[in-house]
């Protein structure tokens, strides 16, 4: 397994990032290169199971499964079904915890794949710094914004 994580600190409370994260079907609103998602079957966003279709500008389709999700933990556990990614058993875990020195947010997204030589190591450095890290800087930017 090929382990990939980003952590970034957020100016909000955990309170006001939580529900962004929360929603399975909310990632379209702050991960760049989302064209389109939306959760299939009519599932709601916080169900276990949930299976969401991501459109993607660059790697085309993707399909993702909600694995679980804890408001205890504010964490939100999924997997990879389909794509056209180089990549095959991809679990991710994104994470809040709240910062103590003021009312911020640590945020923590790890994920673990499995991929052919030849992929791994672009893979692995693609994902943090070209899906991750974006992501936190799409959300820091739209919690400012509010």
């Amino acid at each position: 397994m090929i382990d990939v994580m980003a952590s970034s600190v957020l100016d909000a409370p955990v309170a006001s990032v939580w529900p962004l994260i929360r929603d399975f079907g909310a990632i379209g609103m702050w991960l760049p290169g989302v064209k389109s998602c939306q959760i299939e079957g009519g599932d709601p966003g916080d169900r276990v199971g949930a299976i969401r279709r991501l459109e993607m500008g660059d790697v085309g389709l993707i399909r993702e499964q909600l694995l679980a999700l804890s408001d205890t933990d504010h964490a939100v556990t999924f997997s990879i079904i389909e794509s056209a990614l180089p990549i095959w058993n991809y679990r991710s875990t994104i994470r809040l915890f709240r910062v103590t020195d003021g009312e911020r947010t640590f945020i923590r997204w790890k994920g673990a794949f499995e991929a052919d030589a030849d992929h791994a190591c672009a893979m692995q450095t693609r994902m943090p710094t070209l899906i991750y890290q974006p992501g936190f800087n799409s959300l820091a930017k739209r919690l400012a914004d509010r």
